[in-house]
């Protein structure tokens, strides 16, 4: 059977000692009297046999068991603190949610939704940081992450909010210039905007088979959905945009779904957080939110 280990109090008491040589300073730092750290060595040195201090006329020195014991606890208390340093601002009974998401499902789905959120959510107060980057839940402060990508990242719980699937749009005054044109024509005529490296427009081609030619007007490379969807309603051309964000804009005039057919994509958005955060009431209450939010049409 495992031998129990010492008092957490004794072994904190020891590596702040040890790295002050000073029991005055390390009870400042403790909070605690001289006294109390020198009862928690005496313990800890009842515990191990063996003295761990020497009190030398210029101060203290670690004998050589207590080097050899420093080098095993100093790695032990850095990895605790990194390990509690994510909760070290925040009650454990705050009501923030704090969510970091791109800034194109940010002003397309989550500000417009404002509103909602504080009818439905009136005990949480949502924190919405935009990003591109993928987050480190084990340092950074955040409950919540909405990506778009593939999935499958590692060390995060990931779950799709809505399936793949991009809708092939234009502005209404394109779409009506369009005319009498056969969707072929008017696809080959007419300037793309390209938001993926793999590009869309060949996959929904193949799809619908349409062989789209490589001397059209040369297509607009536009990183971002927000900025797609602005050129697209500027009528700056034809676009693929995930159906999450397209459709408010197809409700509401102005964009239009200019073919019924969509594109099965293999990125989407996913609800993503740490393993076990969703324990947390809160957290669990903004992701049934969102999911709910999602179905609902605009």
């Amino acid at each position: 059977m495992a031998r129990p280990l010492p008092p957490l109090n004794s072994i904190r008491a020891f590596e702040i000692a040890a790295r002050h040589l000073n029991f005055s300073r390390a009870a400042e730092e403790a909070g605690v009297t001289q006294g109390a750290i020198s009862k928690q060595i005496l313990l800890l040195e009842d515990y191990i046999g063996s003295k761990l201090f020497e009190r030398l006329p210029g101060g203290l020195a670690l004998t050589d068991e207590g080097r050899m014991l420093r080098l095993s606890v100093a790695p032990a208390f850095q990895l605790l603190e990194q390990s509690f340093e994510r909760y070290s601002r925040r009650s454990p009974r705050s009501n923030v949610c704090r969510l970091s998401t791109l800034g194109s499902f940010a002003a397309e789905f989550l500000v417009p939704r404002l509103d909602d959120f504080e009818r439905d959510c009136p005990h949480i107060s949502l924190e919405i940081l935009t990003s591109n980057r993928l987050v480190d839940f084990a340092r950074e402060e955040l409950d919540l992450s909405v990506r778009y990508g593939p999935g499958g990242w590692d060390d995060v719980v990931a779950t799709e909010l809505v399936p793949g699937e991009l809708i092939p749009v234009c502005s209404p005054e394109l779409f009506v210039k369009r005319g009498d044109l056969e969707l072929k024509s008017f696809m080959n005529g007419s300037r793309r905007i390209q938001v993926f490296s793999n590009n869309e427009w060949r996959a929904w081609g193949e799809k619908i088979g349409i062989d789209i030619i490589e001397h059209a007007p040369s297509p607009f490379i536009i990183e971002d959905f927000v900025v797609a969807i602005s050129a697209a309603r500027s009528g700056q051309g034809l676009a693929l945009i995930p159906e999450l964000i397209a459709r408010k804009h197809i409700k509401n005039g102005s964009l239009v779904a200019f073919c019924r057919d969509r594109l099965d994509w293999e990125q989407t958005y996913y609800i993503t957080h740490a393993p076990n955060a969703d324990n947390q009431p809160i957290v669990r209450d903004v992701i049934n939110w969102l999911r709910e939010q999602a179905k609902k049409p605009d």
